[in-house]
Formats: structure tokens, C-alpha cells, sequence
């Protein structure tokens, strides 16, 4: 009986590549729906966390912006020129924020009101318990949303109003109809999918103020885990089942300023179909990919015995070959490398980068480059803006004094403050040096200047870092969409603007006017 020489490598692969296809084609066609699950679950999860948590923030940002027209309107009721004009004149440009302004005074009786209804309210008092608590904490307040006499979901946002010698006087307040046209309520009430997802809010006593179904609202919401943890100031995820029975992937998230809880949520029967597809697409398209498979290993496992066994046949031959001469060992061409190239030249990619620098890196506004291209931009579009140039008074005598790491403390604490107060479509750039601006597109020459008074205020009321005293010299420019102008044009306008500000004493605003082209 000869000596048995066992199996071929090649067999062994083969067999080998089967077994490994059919079962892991097997266990990943499981694994692929398990995993398909979850991820799909994380990602509405996380989408909804996300999206309640991102709109937790634009409704902040809302309130915020709001609380600030209102402490504007008061401060401006505080002066004895202040008329129900000027009062219909600003709830004009505000009336997308609210629904309709008043100014009361310390007894809650209305002084001014905006839009006045068919009969007048002025002369009537107020009884509501946010008007009260306007008064009794003499404060800035966002009231609880509260149904009034009319029947309505209102909400409250008050200031405080005193006069040039600081006596209390009552108080500026505009009210927002939670349940009609405004920013806010198109905000949080316009969030339905087709898939039967929708948002809905609470207030800080889990009473609906907003819900697709309308009949729900101001209802308190009893036994919800996800409503407390958001009006307790938490947020996140979670998969809940409710009352009905219906299970959702749930993100909530907490608004503080009025102490609301924003709940997105998607239902779980949402990954009822992509899983059929899924188990359907396996089917359908297994058995040809597991062919294909096969072959290509097959080929590969050919591919790698083959040389293989060239060598053992070889060394068989030599052994058992009686030649004096033994046979020359045939050429073995092969492809395979064991250690692939793990580092590539990058001496060639230097000198090209994939993405200009657009901000500026001590500030973190943008840069010169960034303003440069949006004006132009805005100039070919032919969007009418108005240009403030910011310049920090005496900024070389700051450097000199108290050394430049000071001097770059009063540069980012400038331009934390144009960010404050700039609003959501302004750019706030670094023009260079101590040289700083805002384009505020679609601004009147009153918003510009408004928002750079403002800006000059804030800044001279300082001190600033260090102690250090900041002034700043500011010169404006509008441009509307009849001028022809270039960016050039527009830049020496409000630097001619600027030179004024600080030719005539600095700490002061310019507006660049026609006669001095």
C-alpha cells in the first residue's frame, strides 16, 4: 500500500470558503436586521433629541430677542416724549415678534396700547396675574402662558419702565397669542411628517401649549416620565409607550427661559417597512451575491494554492527525481504582498490646501476675506444693507500701556460684544487691526445706527478687561438696491464715516450722508 499524501491545499481552501460563505451569509442577514434595527432606533433617537433640543434653543433665542424689544420699548416709554405714535411706529417693525404691545403704568392701567381693539383699551386696568407680577417684582419677566378673559393662550413679556431720574413708572409689555400668527407659535407648531412624527410643548406645570390636535391644548399632561424630566431641566431619549398603547422614539429637551419642555417624537411602526424591504432585499439578492462570492474565492483560494503547490510538487520531484541533475524549479509569478504601502508622499500636498481659512483666528469673527466676498456677493444680488465700521479709540496707546496680550483681550471682548448684540442675518467681521464692523442685510439706517449706539454704549460703560476704559468710533453706510456702487465705494463711505467719528472727538456714530460724495 502506497503512502498516503493527504489533501490538497486547494481543496481545503475551497471547502474552507464554502462553509465561511454560507454561514456568514446566514448569521449576517440576521445580524444585518438586528443591526438595521438599532441603528435605525439610535437615529431617530438621536434625531429627535437633536431636534428637540435644537428647537429648545431657537425658542430661547426667540424669548431672548423679544425680552430685549421689550426692554428697548421701555426704555424709550421712560422718556416724556414717548407717544402712542412712536409706540404704533415700533410694534410696526416688531409686530412679527408679537401679537400687540402696551405700556401700563404702576396701578396696571393702560397708558398706550397697539393695536387698540374696536373699543379702546386705554384707561382699563389690568387684573391678570402676570400684569401683577409685572408690577410686584418691577423686573424683566417672560410670564407662564396664562388663558385670558378673550379666551386666548397668551404669553407676557414684560419690562420695567423708569424715568430720567430713575422713578419706577410701570411697565412695557407685549403679549404673544400662542395659539395665532406670531414667530414663536410658527416655530413650535409647524413640525409634522408624514411618518407621524410632530412636536408638542409644555410649560413648567406640564399644561399643552402647543399640539397638532388643537383640542389638547392647556390639557395637563398626567403620568408622562418624558414631559417631567423636560420641565425639570433635563434632556435626551428614550423609546415610551403611551396611554393608547402606541410606542415612539421620544428626544425631549428644556427651554429655560420659560421653563418649557420641548418633545419631538417619531412612532416605532416607522421601521416596519425599511425592515421588510430589508428582509425582502436580502432574499432577493443573497443567493446571486452568494455565487458571485464563492467564485471570486474560489479564484482567490486557486490563486494562492496554486504557487503553493508548484513548490511541493517541485520539492517531490527533487526528492524522488534519480537525475544527477535535478530539475530547474519553474518560475512562480505571483501578485500577492503580504505588507501593503502604509505611508504615501505628502510633500506634494503642501503647497495646496482644500479649504481657505475664513475666520479670523483671535477673535473668531470672520476675516477680511469673508466680508470681502459677502458684500460682493450681496452687491451682485443687489440686497440693500447697512455697513457699520467699528474702530477701538486710542487702541495703540491700550497696546503701549498694558502690553498686547491686554490689547488682544480688548479685541476679543469687542467682538463678544458685537455678537450679543448682532442679529441672526448679520456678519460681524475683523476688518483688520482694531478695525471691526457689522452688515446688517435689509437694516434701515435707524436699525444701524440703534445697533451701533447701542454697541458704543455697552462698550463705554466698560471697564473693559483689565480694568481697561474702551471707547469705540463708529461710522455707518447704507446701501439700497437703486445705487450702482462698487465694494470699493461702499468701504470709503463708511471709512469716510468713520474718519468724522474720530476727527470730531471719537466715542461717537457718523452716517455717511449724500453731499459728501
Amino acid at each position: 500500500m502506497g503512502k498516503r499524501k493527504g489533501f490538497k491545499l486547494r481543496i481545503i481552501l475551497g471547502l474552507l470558503v464554502i462553509s465561511s460563505i454560507v454561514l456568514t451569509a446566514v448569521v449576517g442577514g440576521y445580524l444585518a436586521v438586528t443591526a438595521n434595527v438599532k441603528s435605525l432606533s439610535y437615529n431617530y433617537l438621536e434625531s429627535n433629541y437633536q431636534y428637540a433640543k435644537k428647537l429648545a434653543s431657537n425658542t430661547t433665542d426667540i424669548l431672548d430677542i423679544m425680552q430685549n424689544n421689550m426692554n428697548s420699548v421701555a426704555r424709550l416709554a421712560g422718556e416724556s416724549t414717548f407717544s402712542q405714535r412712536d409706540l404704533d411706529i415700533w410694534f410696526k417693525a416688531n409686530e412679527q415678534y408679537f401679537n400687540s404691545v402696551f405700556i401700563a403704568d404702576s396701578r396696571r392701567q393702560i397708558k398706550a396700547v397697539t393695536p387698540d381693539q374696536e373699543y379702546s383699551l386705554v384707561g382699563s386696568r389690568l387684573t391678570s396675574k402676570a400684569s401683577a407680577q409685572a408690577v410686584e417684582t418691577r423686573a424683566s419677566i417672560i410670564s407662564e402662558p396664562y388663558v385670558a378673559a378673550t379666551g386666548r393662550l397668551i404669553l407676557l413679556i414684560s419690562s420695567p419702565i423708569y424715568d430720567a431720574q430713575g422713578n419706577y413708572k410701570g411697565f412695557a409689555g407685549g403679549t404673544i397669542y400662542l395659539q395665532e400668527d406670531n414667530v414663536l407659535s410658527r416655530l413650535l407648531s409647524e413640525h409634522f411628517y408624514g411618518n407621524g412624527s410632530y412636536v408638542y410643548v409644555t410649560d413648567n406645570h406640564a399644561h399643552l401649549i402647543f399640539h397638532p390636535d388643537c383640542r389638547r391644548i392647556n390639557r395637563t399632561i398626567i403620568g408622562n416620565d418624558v414631559v417631567q424630566q423636560a420641565i425639570s431641566g433635563k434632556s435626551g431619549s428614550a423609546e415610551i409607550t403611551n396611554t393608547q398603547g402606541t410606542s415612539f422614539f421620544v428626544g425631549y429637551a428644556y427651554e429655560p427661559r420659560g421653563g418649557w419642555g420641548i418633545v419631538s417624537q417619531t412612532p416605532v411602526s416607522v421601521l416596519d417597512e425599511p425592515l421588510k424591504k430589508l428582509v425582502w432585499s436580502i432574499l432577493l439578492h443573497a443567493l446571486p451575491i452568494c455565487i458571485v462570492i464563492l467564485f471570486v474565492a474560489w479564484r482567490v483560494s486557486r490563486y494562492i494554492s496554486t504557487p503553493l503547490y508548484e513548490l511541493a510538487k517541485f520539492s517531490e520531484d527533487a526528492v524522488v527525481s534519480k537525475k544527477s541533475v535535478p530539475p530547474a524549479m519553474s518560475k512562480i509569478s505571483s501578485l500577492i504582498y503580504e505588507v501593503r504601502q502604509l505611508h504615501h508622499s505628502i510633500g506634494n500636498h503642501l503647497n495646496h490646501l482644500n479649504d481657505e481659512i475664513h475666520i479670523d483666528g483671535l477673535t473668531g469673527l470672520a476675516n477680511r476675506k469673508t466680508f470681502d466676498l459677502t458684500l460682493e456677493e450681496w452687491l451682485d444680488e443687489r440686497q440693500p444693507f447697512a455697513l457699520i465700521l467699528i474702530d477701538i479709540d486710542f487702541f495703540k496707546r491700550v497696546n503701549d500701556m498694558y502690553g498686547h496680550v491686554v490689547g488682544d483681550e480688548v479685541l476679543k471682548y469687542l467682538a463678544s460684544e458685537m455678537r450679543l448684540f448682532a442679529g441672526l442675518e448679520d456678519l460681524c467681521f475683523r476688518y483688520g487691526g482694531e478695525e471691526f464692523g457689522i452688515v446688517m442685510k435689509h437694516a434701515s439706517l435707524q436699525k444701524a445706527v440703534e445697533l451701533a449706539d447701542t454697541l458704543r454704549q455697552e462698550m463705554a460703560k466698560g471697564p473693559g478687561p483689565n480694568g481697561v476704559e474702551v471707547t469705540i468710533s463708529i461710522g455707518i453706510a447704507i446701501y439700497n438696491e437703486t445705487e450702482l456702487l462698487t465694494s470699493k465705494e461702499i468701504v470709503e463711505r463708511v471709512d469716510v464715516a468713520l474718519y468724522r467719528s474720530k476727527l470730531e472727538g471719537r466715542n461717537r456714530i457718523t452716517v455717511f450722508t449724500p453731499e459728501e460724495i
